[in-house]
């Protein structure tokens, strides 16, 4: 067995507190958007589509990857389990699967305004890059290092390095279009 110390309740925590920190994270990133916004709107370059890129870029991989570990530290601090280090990258992803298949969801039903061969299409193109899954199995790694050594700035090192792949991932979808 790949992942001998995990349990299915693990996965199923992982995977649920993902799916569930869907909504810590939209809720997040609203009030940062809020907070944010009329702050940059003073700036000479009040452009809507800017705002628009600077909180995919920056707000949204703050919000998202502070949120998608919650299961973790949950499970950690109830049941303290001895994992290793890829067993904490494992379910760092499923958290990351429990989100993509939620947020995914919502983007879904937002396309459906453009027909379901629309929502379809955009569905399928966010699960061939996984992104969530890769960047929370950074930060399960992270927070797997965090519980070998107790030294948190290996979780907060892999939790910045997930935000900043969060964020060109971003950038780089807003600028093709």
């Amino acid at each position: 067995m790949a992942f001998p110390n995990i349990k299915p309740i693990h996965v199923i925590i992982a995977f649920g507190f993902g799916a569930l920190s869907t909504l810590v994270a939209s809720w997040a990133s609203l009030a940062l958007m809020l907070n944010t916004f009329p702050v940059l709107m003073p700036l000479p370059f009040q452009n809507d589509d800017l705002v628009a890129v600077l909180m995919a870029v920056i707000v949204a991989p703050f919000a998202e990857e502070l949120a998608k570990p919650i299961g973790l530290y949950f499970m950690h601090s109830e049941e303290k389990p001895k994992l290793e280090l890829n067993e904490w990258a494992f379910l760092g992803a499923m958290a990351g699967l429990g989100f993509a298949i939620v947020e995914n969801i919502l983007y879904a039903s937002s396309a459906m305004a453009y027909g379901g061969d629309a929502a379809l299409m955009l569905t399928a193109l966010r699960f061939l890059l996984p992104l969530h899954m890769v960047a929370t199995a950074i930060s399960g790694f992270g927070f797997g290092l965090w519980t070998k050594t107790g030294k948190s700035k290996y979780f907060v090192a892999c939790i910045f390095v997930s935000m900043l792949l969060h964020g060109a991932y971003n950038l780089a979808a807003t600028m093709v279009g």
